[in-house]
């Protein structure tokens, strides 16, 4: 009796298991690694249309420029609105990049190493300001860099072909909605 007590718990735990486990697996995403692929899942993300690398190359060039702007902004702003959505930029966009840059990894997209020119001069202007000048023109560029950011999401989910590519451009769409938010709010 006492044995047939000890054992009803790990039996117990041992059913759990078996039915769990294969559940756990069914639901596994198949962005968590390249080596955890199914060939069906490879065939399927592999493909990266012209539209999918431009995407790519865009996103991460407007990634850098938002962690490029937030830092410029925790320099030169003493605005505690403008320094928060600083932060949240650069902690926001450094997460979307890092999931950016794997899918580039896998789909063998060659990223840039930098903001575009228009890019990195946009942020010069806005840098040569100073108080509240400079703040007024940070979020005015940050509203603009986030309205391009939704349209070109908008244009992979309609083009594009890789579902890798697509997920991002989904999964990246509500972020920058929030950040456009916050940058409306402190306008």
């Amino acid at each position: 009796m006492r044995t047939a007590r000890k054992l009803a718990p790990a039996g117990v735990a041992a059913v759990l298991a078996l039915t769990i486990a294969p559940a756990a697996q069914a639901q596994e995403p198949a962005t968590t690694s390249s080596s955890a692929a199914t060939p069906a899942q490879s065939g399927w993300a592999l493909h990266a249309s012209a539209q999918d690398r431009a995407y790519l190359r865009q996103a991460h060039r407007g990634n850098l420029a938002e962690i490029a702007a937030g830092r410029a902004a925790l320099r030169e702003s003493r605005d505690r609105g403008v320094r928060e959505i600083a932060w949240r930029l650069i902690r926001d966009h450094r997460r979307l990049d890092a999931r950016l840059r794997d899918v580039a990894d896998r789909l063998d997209v060659r990223l840039p190493s930098a903001p575009s020119w228009d890019q990195r001069d946009a942020l010069r202007d806005v840098v040569a300001r100073s108080g509240h000048r400079f703040d007024r023109a940070w979020l005015r560029l940050q509203a603009d860099s986030h309205y391009r950011s939704l349209r070109l999401g908008q244009v992979e989910l309609r083009r594009g072909h890789s579902g890798w590519v697509k997920d991002l451009a989904r999964d990246s769409a509500p972020v920058v909605r929030h950040h456009l938010h916050m940058i409306r709010a402190e306008q």
